[in-house]
């Protein structure tokens, strides 16, 4: 059994190198180097790393903000003291910290001065804070869905458009390849023709002229017509290879099988998940523009700052004396239809003991006259929750659809294929017994021809029906992405 399978093999390698050109590419090969010179193929990879770029500056979170500004420094002649004053209005540095608070610190020498022979100097040094609670919907999720949905976008058109690229290759390798089997089907039926009617001819079973005759002649002009279009198609498929992959068509051997594993994802695949995001987005922004309608604000401030004067200081330096303690804090309310701010402040003099405190309140209110308007939009954006929502059950669906499909696609090649498996077996066979019945005297060489000849388009057959099968397993793959 087993020198019968080698035999077999042997045979069926051999109608496959005489079929298949010694330049011919593997088809793994070849489908690579399509890629690589595709230009279609490089721009979208190109635009595919830009786009990965972009949501990757988007998602840069902000950090800790500091910004330091420098006081004007002023030099003047005191003609009165005979010295020179310098003054500051001071250098400040303000700390933004990354919170939803926006909470920021001040802190400022204030202004200074001193003269040139330092019988004096003052400084006024502050410190202050800042920092907002908001009351209601908070979280803004907005960025961080659309940077999402640029990302799966990206990635899912990128892999789609490479599958569709590969898809088009194995129908273009299909096509010349039935082409090319159509050729030699039809040289062979040329060929039968011209034999039997000159076999006729010579046994005189017709006779030259005859209407007989005249139908075998018309027979063979057909064929030789139908040989002229398939060799003129097969010019234009070559042309059109030639475009689609970037380098002329060789031959293409070593088809593997499909990898046909399925199963189908109750998640969906990238559609389902961008209309899952463009949901999450309507909820999102309905819920920002009710936030921006009820949400209330409570922003705090406070500080603290210090003036103090040591030494004499000369008539005409335009300095007052001073030792000083200031404090002040304040809140301010702030929503859609009213605003409440108070605050208290205080300054103590240490020279005198003398303590100066105040108070400051202050409120807005509104009819809210966009009440209407408001009122409309939060409705507009409702529906377009509920049609995000439908397109999504939608895109569900009609992937649970694809799946089901596809399955029944899977089912139907597998069949087909294990169909022409045992065909090409029985094929194969015939050929082997043919050759044995020729050694023996008593098959002729036309038997073993005609068998060899459909072992070879049985190759042709395979090679279809694989290339079918490579088409399904991209399906698989462009209904996973």
């Amino acid at each position: 059994m087993h020198k019968h399978n080698q035999r077999r093999l042997a045979v069926l390698c051999l109608v496959l190198a005489i079929a298949v050109p010694l330049t011919a590419l593997p088809l793994q090969d070849l489908i690579t180097q399509a890629l690589a010179k595709s230009t279609n193929m490089q721009d979208l990879e190109y635009s595919k790393q830009q786009t990965l770029l972009t949501v990757g500056l988007n998602q840069v979170e902000d950090e800790l903000g500091i910004a330091i500004t420098s006081g004007e420094v002023t030099a003047t002649y005191n003609d009165t003291a005979g010295a020179y004053d310098f003054s500051t209005t001071g250098a400040k540095a303000t700390f933004s910290l990354p919170n939803d608070g926006k909470t920021a610190i001040t802190v400022s020498t204030g202004a200074m001065g001193i003269d040139a022979p330092y019988s004096y100097s003052s400084i006024s040094p502050s410190v202050s804070a800042s920092h907002t609670l908001t009351y209601g919907y908070t979280a803004d999720n907005q960025k961080t869905l659309l940077n999402r949905q640029t990302e799966v976008l990206a990635l899912s058109t990128y892999e789609s458009s490479k599958l569709n690229f590969t898809t088009s290759l194995y129908s273009q390798i299909d096509s010349l390849l039935e082409n090319e089997k159509s050729i030699k089907q039809t040289e062979k039926d040329l060929a039968d023709l011209k034999t039997s009617l000159q076999q006729n001819l010579t046994l005189q079973l017709i006779r030259s002229g005859s209407l007989a005759y005249q139908a075998q002649e018309q027979a063979i002009k057909m064929k030789e017509a139908t040989l002229a279009n398939l060799q003129a198609t097969r010019e234009l498929l070559l042309r059109q290879f030639s475009l689609l992959a970037g380098f002329a068509w060789e031959g293409v051997q070593d088809i593997p099988e499909p990898d046909l594993t399925f199963s189908s994802n109750p998640m969906g695949n990238s559609s389902v998940l961008l209309k899952s995001l463009a949901l999450d987005l309507a909820k999102e922004e309905l819920a920002l523009k009710k936030a921006e309608l009820t949400n209330k604000s409570l922003i705090l401030n406070g500080g603290v700052g210090v003036a103090q004067t040591s030494g004499s200081v000369p008539i005409g330096a335009g300095l007052a004396r001073t030792n000083s303690l200031s404090v002040q804090a304040s809140a301010a309310i702030d929503a859609k239809q009213f605003s409440l701010s108070g605050g208290v402040s205080g300054a103590y003099n240490f020279g005198t003991g003398s303590f100066s405190p105040s108070l400051t309140v202050s409120g807005s209110w509104n009819n809210n006259k966009t009440l209407a308007s408001d009122a409309l939009t939060l409705q507009k954006l409702e529906n377009e929750v509920l049609i995000a929502d439908l397109a999504y059950q939608t895109a569900l669906n009609e992937y649970v659809q694809n799946a089901a499909t596809l399955e029944s696609n899977i089912a139907g090649w597998r069949m087909t294929h294990a169909l022409h498996r045992q065909s090409m077996d029985y094929n194969l066979a015939l050929l082997k017994q043919q050759q044995t019945l020729f050694e023996k005297g008593l098959a002729t060489k036309a038997d073993v021809d005609g068998a060899a000849f459909t072992v070879e388009i049985d190759t042709y057959t395979l090679s279809t029906i694989l290339l079918d099968g490579l088409k399904l397993e991209n399906q698989i793959r462009a209904l996973q992405i």
